[in-house]
C-alpha cells in the first residue's frame, strides 16, 4: 500500500513536468499534422530515418536531427503532430514530414508483410512468387495447398 502512495505523486509529478516542458517549447514553435497514428511504427520510422528517439510518454516523443529537436504529440484525433522550433523553415519541415511519412508507410508495409506471410502459412498457403516493385510495394502470389 505504501508503494502505491509513493508512486502516484511521482507519476503525477512526471506527467506535469513533461506537460510543462512541452508547453514551453510549443510557445516557440509551429505544428504540422501527420498521417501517423501508431507510436511504435512512428518510433521505428524515426529510427530508420536516422533519428534518435526519446520517449516522453505514450503520446509524446522527442527526436533530434543534427542540432534540431522535433517533438511529436498525439492530438485529440489520435494522429501525431510534429512540433518544430520556429527557426526551422516551414518548407524544410514539410519535406522532413513527407520523407518520414514515406518511411512510416514502409515500416507499416514491413509489419503487414510479416503478418500476411505468417497467416498464409498458418492457413496452408504456399508462397509461389514475391516481387518487389520500384515503389517498394510487394506483390505476393500464393497457392492454396490442397
Amino acid at each position: 500500500m505504501s508503494i502505491e502512495l509513493v508512486l502516484i505523486p511521482v507519476g503525477i509529478a512526471v506527467a506535469q513536468s513533461v506537460s510543462s516542458m512541452l508547453e514551453n517549447r510549443i510557445d516557440r514553435s509551429f505544428r504540422l499534422r501527420t498521417v501517423m497514428k501508431d507510436e511504435i511504427l512512428l518510433q521505428k520510422a524515426l529510427e530508420q530515418y536516422g533519428c534518435h528517439v526519446n520517449v516522453l510518454t505514450n503520446d509524446n516523443y522527442e527526436t533530434e536531427i543534427a542540432t534540431t529537436k522535433i517533438w511529436f504529440e498525439k492530438n485529440e484525433d489520435g494522429v501525431f503532430e510534429a512540433i518544430f522550433p520556429k527557426e526551422v523553415k516551414v518548407d524544410d519541415a514539410t519535406v522532413f514530414i513527407e520523407n518520414l511519412t514515406s518511411e512510416y508507410k514502409y515500416v507499416l508495409q514491413q509489419e503487414t508483410y510479416k503478418k500476411v506471410i505468417e497467416r498464409a502459412r498458418e492457413k496452408g498457403f504456399i508462397l509461389e512468387t514475391e516481387e518487389i516493385q520500384q515503389d517498394r510495394t510487394i506483390v505476393l502470389t500464393l497457392r492454396v495447398n490442397s
